[in-house]
């Protein structure tokens, strides 16, 4: 008789090692991916399609309004924005309308607007008038140095920090 010999493979255990490690990798990776892509799914853009950013100084020379400033107060619950009217018919063009009065907006997912009551006010169109506006500041989304959007309707101001 003869003796049959198997040729058995040996394993190595580092070879074993390296491919849970890459597996395990691979794994991780599929997570975060879809997990950021999730997250960018859930965020819902808040400036209307066709918004135009102008500059501070575009808001001067064409619309005749002035930020004065832009600051949290009261502990945090509030966001104090002063506007100037520096000329009342080309500010008259910007903010007449309801749709345009300003809003809030951090990042490009979260808004704060006034009440209606407070939209539906009058603005006065003198020029040098201020326009003092309160934003609720709801679980504090605006802290100083916050960069804040100040929009008027599809008109987008560069952001301005918060004091």
């Amino acid at each position: 008789m003869q003796d049959v010999k198997a040729s058995r493979a040996t394993t190595n255990p580092l070879s074993k090692g390296i491919l849970l490690l890459a597996l395990f990798v691979i794994a991780l990776v599929s997570v975060s991916v879809y997990t950021v892509k999730f997250n960018q799914a859930l965020r819902v853009n808040v400036l209307p399609p066709d918004t135009v950013t102008i500059s501070q100084a575009v808001l001067e020379e064409k619309y005749g309004v002035r930020v004065n400033l832009l600051a949290v107060t009261a502990a945090g619950g509030f966001v104090d924005l002063r506007l100037q009217i520096l000329d009342g018919d080309k500010a008259r063009v910007l903010l007449e309308s309801p749709q345009n009065f300003p809003s809030l907006v951090i990042g490009n997912n979260v808004k704060l607007n006034v009440s209606q009551e407070a939209r539906g006010q009058g603005i006065d169109f003198e020029n040098s008038h201020n326009l003092f506006i309160m934003f609720p500041n709801g679980g504090n989304s605006i802290k100083r140095g916050t960069p804040v959007t100040i929009l008027f309707g599809d008109t987008a101001l560069e952001p301005v920090d918060a004091k």
